[in-house]
């Protein structure tokens, strides 16, 4: 790829599972009707054409000359800002770069490169539903889902085809990218898109100012709705309760009350469920998080 003035960067950052692929599909049908290669189709194995992943394999290779399996944990955190500093300045692809590393340091490197982003999209989904999701994905039980989701500093390890990523735990993801409340962040809740998918998804296209009209957005809006399956779909907010036991809720509670206090998942419904009054839930999760400061030694390391 050739040298071109950097771009800054939007990025889409979330948990994993809470909706990028849904709203990079949206972007990627936006881009399409803009003239963005026009005789190219958009399509969900193309996304990381358009609009990549920060932890693709290549971009290690073509920066670094190394695969990333062959690089340690402290060597792939060193590695983070130059690989986007060359997407800014390579890629031809949209400008919007997908994530799911915390906004920190990792390795006492920024996990993000602010030199060459301009803003984000964060993308909030109830833990309560992450649960057994993780779980069918990952063809393994509720109770070892929601052991990763309170992981503190957990990353994703390294696979032929993508770098080691942090995660962190669901509440450290969460509260890294919406704590701060800087200019150029926007959250969005994926039940709200799934309520509201054209006027959640135009307002990712408004912040990301995108030359689109509602017209436009509404039609990239079906696009990607009918590609993951949600067209004609009503969202179903307490489907939760047929995935997981009061213990397997209240456990959740323990780690995650803090956090969905904060963005309206922490209902009464919830806590009746689980068993808990908001104070034994708000507080729980308090002592938990002040345990997840801690310092974490990094698995494999003495």
């Amino acid at each position: 790829m050739s040298q071109k003035p950097a771009t800054p960067l939007f990025w889409i950052a979330s948990y994993p599972h809470s909706g990028d692929q849904l709203v990079r599909s949206f972007l990627q049908y936006l881009a399409k009707n803009l003239g963005y290669r026009p005789q190219e189709p958009a399509a969900i194995e193309l996304l990381d054409r358009d609009l990549p992943w920060d932890v693709l394999a290549h971009f290690y290779e073509s920066v670094i000359g190394t695969h990333p399996r062959d690089m340690s944990e402290e060597e792939i955190a060193a590695a983070r800002p130059k690989i986007h500093e060359y997407i800014s300045k390579t890629y031809p692809g949209i400008p919007v770069v997908k994530t799911h590393a915390p906004r920190g340091e990792f390795y006492g490197v920024p996990s993000i490169n602010f030199d060459v982003s301009v803003g984000s999209v964060y993308l909030i989904r109830n833990p309560l539903m992450l649960a057994p999701i993780f779980a069918m994905a990952g063809k393994k039980d509720v109770v070892t889902a929601l052991k990763l989701l309170a992981t503190s500093e957990f990353r994703q390890p390294t696979s032929d085809t993508h770098a080691l990523e942090p995660w962190g735990s669901w509440s450290q993801n969460v509260a890294s990218w919406t704590n701060a409340d800087l200019d150029g962040d926007l959250l969005i809740r994926f039940e709200d898109i799934a309520a509201d998918p054209h006027g959640q998804l135009g307002r990712i296209a408004n912040h990301l100012k995108m030359p689109v009209n509602d017209k436009q957005i509404a039609a990239a809006a079906d696009a990607a709705l009918v590609v993951h399956g949600m067209a004609g779909k009503k969202p179903q907010s307490d489907a939760w309760k047929g995935a997981m036991t009061k213990d397997q809720v209240r456990a959740l509670l323990e780690v995650h009350a803090r956090q969905m206090s904060r963005f309206g998942y922490l209902t009464n419904d919830v806590l009746n469920y689980a068993g808990l009054t908001r104070e034994v839930a708000l507080n729980s999760a308090a002592k938990f998080e002040e345990l997840a400061r801690m310092p974490v030694v990094p698995v494999g390391h003495a």
